[in-house]
């Protein structure tokens, strides 16, 4: 039987559940905000849409909701609950008002000084992405992710440590639930830190995947279940007090239980450079490749090639500004779908986004944000751009118990 999200929550509170007797920190940060927001393409249609399909709409949005976390620590033990619920309401298509919400547990548990177990679980509610439709029906998806993780120090530099999660989506509506999937993953490995400043670790992984509501007919180059192997070498180093380096390559298998289906063997992994210029500015750099699933009805999954740069400047304790730019080339693999121009489907994604945050007084902070988005497409009306300028005032409370 696979463990939910909710059961996850319970295991987790039941392990750092306090004694009577036990001295606990209590901490509880409620906060609320109220967000204004324009944009452009709501609906992410093509500029050149064909017949039946959505056309460029923009509109304004109001959001606004609340949170809380909660934290609960005794000794090395720690509980985080979390939740934010939020109301959209949108200005012209009033088909699109909305509640979300995000629900979220984390544990921490020690036990002596050589064992440590990560318990996570989350919940949440969202609008359906439009990226990938060509319609304007409102639909909602949820997403659930739990997982358990357990390490174990053999000695002060050799680590072992073993892992297990799921990720599940299911979407509203009928049209959408083709792209419904079910992934559980195990993971086991250890890890060498030869200091505070480097560690190297070697990990297999492997990840059972189902679309459980995909209906596939014999030949059509769809899948129904996969099942992906990794054997991943992860690198941390430290070169000085102002950089940091974070490596992750591996080799991944993915096969499938369709014959028919196109399998999968190549490097994946990530690169990430980040080097602190001064006390106020620091810089990152990440190139990655990677396989994600897509909700394409001619693909089963994509293959990305990423690079993404961004920089954070804190002008003074109030002021804060950030900027981020990401480039990706995504490759749909897995079917036999042909796009419009008689060839397997290919996107190219840019992003760019600049923000501040703004605390005129203590816990009131105000975060203008713009955000803007091109992907250009080789499958009909699959290419964008969308503009998405904001501004959100948010007030966070913090209280604590001893």
């Amino acid at each position: 039987m696979r463990p939910s999200a909710s059961s996850a929550w319970v295991l987790a509170a039941l392990l750092v559940a306090p004694a009577p007797a036990w001295a606990l920190s209590l901490e509880l940060k409620p906060s609320v905000h109220a967000e204004l927001r324009y944009d452009d393409n709501i609906f992410r249609a093509s500029e050149t849409p064909s017949a039946g399909a959505a056309s460029k709409v923009g509109d304004a949005l109001s959001q606004y909701g609340a949170g809380a976390r909660l934290t609960l620590r005794h000794s090395l033990q720690s509980l985080e609950l979390r939740g934010e619920f939020d109301q959209v309401d949108y200005r012209e298509q009033s088909q699109l008002d909305h509640q979300r919400y995000r629900l979220a547990a984390e544990a921490r548990l020690a036990y002596g000084s050589d064992w440590r177990a990560d318990l996570k679980a989350e919940r949440q509610r969202r609008l359906e992405n439009f990226a990938y439709r060509d319609d304007t029906q409102p639909g909602f998806v949820r997403l659930d992710n739990a997982s358990a993780e357990l390490r174990y120090a053999l000695t002060p530099r050799w680590s072992a440590s073993a892992k297990a999660d799921r990720y599940a989506s299911r979407a509203s509506l009928l049209s959408s639930q083709d792209y419904d999937l079910t992934e559980t993953g195990v993971e086991a490995g250890g890890q060498y830190r030869r200091d505070g400043y480097s560690s190297l670790g070697l990990y297999l992984r492997q990840v059972e995947g189902e679309f459980p509501n995909r209906v596939v007919v014999a030949g059509d180059g769809r899948e129904k279940d996969y099942r992906q192997r990794s054997l991943i070498l992860r690198a941390g180093y430290t070169p000085s007090g102002l950089s940091d380096l974070a490596a992750q390559l591996g080799y991944t298998q993915r096969r499938h239980t369709q014959a028919d289906v196109e399998d999968f063997s190549g490097f994946t992994g990530r690169l990430a450079y980040s080097r602190r210029l001064s006390g106020r500015t620091r810089l990152k750099a990440e190139v990655y490749r990677d396989l994600f699933y897509v909700e394409e009805v001619n693909a089963n999954y994509v293959e990305n090639l990423g690079l993404s740069l961004s920089a954070d400047w804190r002008y003074s304790v109030k002021l804060a500004l950030a900027a981020a730019l990401e480039r990706v080339q995504s490759d749909y693999r897995g079917s036999s779908g042909i796009a419009s121009l008689g060839e397997a489907r290919s996107d190219d994604l840019l992003r760019l986004s600049l923000g501040a945050d703004y605390q005129p007084f203590y816990r009131f902070s105000i975060l203008p944000e713009y955000r803007y988005e091109r992907r250009g497409s080789n499958a009909l009306n699959s290419d964008y751009r969308d503009s998405i300028v904001g501004i959100d005032f948010s007030y966070r409370y913090g209280a604590a118990w001893d």
